[in-house]
């Protein structure tokens, strides 16, 4: 009677882990893939986060009219002012490879915000100038 009773268990037993081992391969393999998928979605978070930072730069370019280091309010409000500027931007992304009207518009609305938050500054402080990382960081403050 044993016997049978044994037989039975180490059947059932076997026919379990026969059932539980490649479980936990699969879950295994399925949190590595979710691992890999998160850093591969962080790495082009990050290379897209330079690119936008480069594009700002050259948008840095473009508004410091008088190539002095530093935007002033007054050189914010006429970039935002002058169509050229938004057409040499437009044309400075397309060399860049992202040339999409979206990415113009999401510019422009940061530099309005920057412009905006600079000229609250400047009633405080008198005359307030950026320097290039400070009008990268607000401008990219402002789009995210």
């Amino acid at each position: 009677h044993m016997l049978a009773f044994y037989a039975i268990f180490v059947f059932i037993a076997g026919l379990s882990l026969i059932s539980v081992v490649p479980a936990i391969f699969i879950e295994l393999h399925m949190n590595a893939q979710k691992v890999e998928e998160e850093n591969a979605m962080e790495k082009t978070m990050q290379e897209r986060r330079k690119k936008i930072e480069r594009m700002v730069e050259q948008m840095f370019g473009l508004v410091d009219a008088d190539q002095s280091g530093s935007v002033s309010i007054e050189e914010m409000s006429q970039a935002l002012g002058d169509n050229d500027v938004l057409e040499m931007l437009r044309q400075q992304l397309k060399k860049v490879g992202v040339a999409e009207e979206s990415d113009v518009a999401n510019f422009k609305l940061g530099l309005y915000e920057l412009w905006e938050d600079t000229k609250l500054k400047d009633e405080e402080d008198m005359k307030v100038e950026l320097d290039q990382s400070e009008f990268i960081e607000g401008v990219l403050r402002n789009r995210e």
